[in-house]
């Protein structure tokens, strides 16, 4: 299947970013890349864990197979050659269909400099396509404050809040919960 491009450019460094649809052929590029994270424990539900191949070959095809159904909206995003970032939005099932789930993850080297806004916008506006889709829910570690106000700036509002609902590098700390009407 040949992936869908969805954005591309160049920073003022030079750099070419292009943000597009996965394909089977990112499975090596995914798992390390998710492995990276998971090493640096970051913002995200695996901390330290070693990811396999497999799961992450079968998560793979897994989204693939969503997209394809319309039910899932997913983009990775490439500086250069590096996978630097990726988002979805995924759809629940039966009596929750219309509900998708928002997730963004963002290697270390490449935070801060826009990647984040520039791929929530994408995916956000890719999920437009999928015809079910009426609201987006996402949750954020109270202690991610720069993801709590990026969220909020594209729309999205509290709801509800977990106490001590992550472990969080050793530490409980808030789970906040967040929606977006679509």
């Amino acid at each position: 299947m040949k992936s869908r491009i969805v954005y591309k450019g160049r920073l003022a460094t030079g750099l070419d970013i292009v943000v597009r649809y996965p394909q089977a052929t990112d499975l090596m590029a995914m798992w390390r890349y998710i492995n990276i994270l998971s090493k640096e424990k970051t913002y995200i539900t695996f901390q330290g864990e070693k990811i396999s191949l497999k799961h992450e070959r079968e998560y793979l095809k897994g989204q693939l197979e969503k997209v394809e159904k319309k039910e899932c909206a997913q983009l990775l995003l490439f500086a250069g050659e590096k996978l630097a970032g990726i988002s979805s939005i995924d759809l629940n099932n039966r009596i929750q269909a219309h509900v998708g789930v928002f997730g963004i993850t963002i290697l270390k080297e490449f935070r801060g400099i826009g990647f984040g806004k520039l791929l929530m916008k994408l995916v956000l506006n890719e999920a437009k396509k999928l015809p079910k889709l009426k609201i987006v829910t996402l949750q954020v570690f109270a202690e991610n404050g720069k993801a709590v106000k990026m969220y909020e700036d594209f729309g999205f509002k509290e709801y509800g809040r977990l106490p001590e609902g992550n472990l969080y590098k050793g530490k409980l700390v808030d789970d906040i919960l967040m929606y977006k009407n679509f």
